[in-house]
């Protein structure tokens, strides 16, 4: 179960780092949020969560090249991702290669547990208590939870 949450007012992406073949079988933890480190979206943040070993890596690798869509490939992707662009736009795919946006709520949620992290935001979490409320209530054997933060602001050069 995946829960990934963006919070625009803190500027904050958190992913849960569990990882699962399917939707049963642990396989591990792993990378849901990566920042773009080139090409035209550089500096944007990109949570990405899908069923489909592998798809992940080849969504962000597409992303950073530039989203064309024949670079894909012909196939329609199964992929929920929230990409926060350096301007702080949002925006939003859902198995498709066009993104919805840019967005304007505050807080964004995708992925199997988006609901119960949605429903712990309105009652007054944070973000962070979000993803966990979102893991404990749908898995509550999933055991350790691993956060992967990231700030869209830039990060401060040492000496500078």
């Amino acid at each position: 179960m995946t829960v990934i949450v963006y919070d625009r007012k803190r500027e904050l992406m958190i992913a849960d780092s569990r990882a699962t073949s399917g939707s049963h079988h642990p396989i591990g933890a792993k990378r849901k949020i990566n920042r773009i480190a080139a090409g035209p979206l550089k500096g944007a943040l990109l949570g990405v969560t899908t069923r489909q070993p592998g798809m992940g890596e080849h969504f962000t690798e597409w992303v950073t090249a530039g989203m064309s869509k024949d670079a894909f490939g012909t196939r329609e992707s199964e992929v929920e991702a929230i990409l926060v662009k350096v301007d702080r736009s949002v925006f939003f795919f859902n198995g498709c290669f066009y993104p919805s946006g840019p967005l304007e709520d505050d807080f964004f949620t995708i992925g199997s547990g988006s609901e119960y992290a949605l429903g712990a935001f309105r009652g007054g979490a944070d973000a962070f208590e979000a993803v966990k409320g979102g893991k404990s209530r749908a898995i509550s054997s999933a055991g350790l939870l691993l956060c992967t933060c990231n700030s869209i602001r830039p990060t401060p050069i040492s000496g500078r």
